[in-house]
């Protein structure tokens, strides 16, 4: 990827377009020029031969379209993003269909137009690869879920063990969770498993990294869920580094739907490998200050990284009846949305005990209720469609694509 990338704004609005320039420059980003829209945009981007193109789209739409195109048509290999006030999505279809490849609602944050930019050179970087034959044959992979949090004792392990769970039970997906606490690996205690091999038993040279010697180390518990374990004794993991650990999720994610990293309450290389094989964050907080104060830190740090916040879910896990904090309040203390609360819920110490995911052991119980809605929300089935599926049997084409009303009217018979 280019590392300070080239750029030209193109704003029939001076003011907005010097505004961004601005910003821009001020992220480290060379402004090659600015212009509005017609042959003064053409004649910049034929003169400067940009990396991204950033336009603005604003009513009537036909003159910025009209910008666009030509811009695509003169540099094919330098994306266009554009930023728009326009919401509906037939306005932001038409511009997509232009030539746009990423397209911003205004207010544009810099962190969000920094990382637009970056993502549209990535995507173009790989599109050239692919067809200069230099790209590997691309292999399929499952979804990566890292469960961090910045503390111990928050509840990643148990949000961890009853999401895998519900994944596998509710949305019918492979899921394999692999214990990273390097500290007190409990997730084979949660599932009352036994552990005779481990994730220590992989110190092995990577290469050496297979499926069959994989395989090994796994253990299927009976909800369905497959374990790959941490050590019994904490110094095992002495032989194990970020490179095992990248290995070890490349070979599961090619054979899981689901892949799921329950971190230690600490950072370590380990997490930090296990944050950039994400495909998504489950950053965890309680609402107590300590909680708080650390997740406060862990999003600077994740941003000072350029890490894509877009993959970062926050979700607050209640760990005791005072702590049923509303979101709002937790959004103002850490600047950021929270994607998921769940509630404080005595059932779930109780099926620790028991040694069984409390989706399981009490399926109707609040956290319960929250944590298969959470898996539902991250699975991308919708959860009235899937038990309607499990209620009639799958459905055939038609009614998938367009609905059930439409399967009917298919259903006619030919005489």
């Amino acid at each position: 990827m280019v590392r300070n990338p080239r750029v030209i704004v193109i704003d029939q609005d001076q003011v907005a377009r010097s505004e961004v320039q601005k910003m821009l420059a001020l992220s480290g980003f060379a402004v090659l020029g600015e212009a509005g829209y017609g042959i003064e945009a053409v004649s910049l981007a034929k003169e400067t031969e940009p990396d991204v193109v950033i336009v603005s789209i604003e009513e009537p739409m036909v003159r910025a379209l009209q910008a666009v195109e030509a811009v695509v048509d003169l540099l094919p290999q330098s994306p266009v993003v554009t930023y728009s006030s326009i919401t509906d999505p037939a306005s932001m279809r038409k511009a997509m269909l232009a030539g746009v490849s990423d397209y911003l609602i205004t207010p544009v944050r810099e962190e969000e137009l920094i990382n637009s930019v970056h993502s549209v050179l990535a995507q173009e970087e790989r599109r050239q690869a692919r067809i200069s034959g230099e790209m590997d044959e691309p292999v399929a992979c499952g979804t990566v879920l890292t469960v961090f949090g910045a503390k111990g004792g928050i509840g990643k392990t148990t949000i961890s063990t009853n999401l895998a769970t519900a994944l596998v039970q509710k949305t019918n997906q492979s899921v394999v969770v692999v214990d990273l606490d390097t500290r007190f690996g409990d997730v084979a205690i949660l599932m009352d498993i036994p552990v005779e091999r481990s994730i220590a038993d992989l110190a092995l040279p990577e290469e050496e990294i297979n499926r069959e010697i994989l395989q090994d180390c796994l253990y299927t518990h009976n909800t369905g869920v497959t374990i790959l374990p941490a050590p019994v004794r904490p110094t095992d993991w002495r032989h194990i580094h970020a490179g095992h650990i990248e290995r070890v999720v490349t070979l599961l994610a090619q054979t899981y739907d689901y892949v799921i990293l329950d971190t230690p309450g600490t950072f370590n290389d380990i997490v930090a490998r296990s944050l950039e094989l994400a495909t998504l964050v489950l950053l965890v907080a309680t609402v107590d200050m300590a909680s708080l104060k650390d997740t406060l830190l862990a999003i600077d740090m994740l941003r000072s990284w350029n890490y894509p916040q877009e993959k970062v879910k926050l979700v607050i896990n209640a760990t005791n009846e005072a702590s049923n904090v509303q979101p709002q309040e937790v959004k103002r203390m850490l600047g950021r949305e929270v994607f998921w609360s769940i509630p404080y819920d005595r059932n779930i110490s109780t099926s620790t005990q028991l040694g069984m995911p409390v989706v399981v052991t009490k399926p109707n119980a609040k956290a319960s209720e929250s944590l298969i809605e959470m898996a539902y929300a991250l699975s991308g089935v919708r959860q009235q469609q899937q038990q309607q599926e499990q209620k009639q049997g799958t459905k055939g084409l038609f009614g998938r694509i367009f609905g059930p009303q439409a399967e009917e009217k298919a259903e006619v018979k030919v005489e």
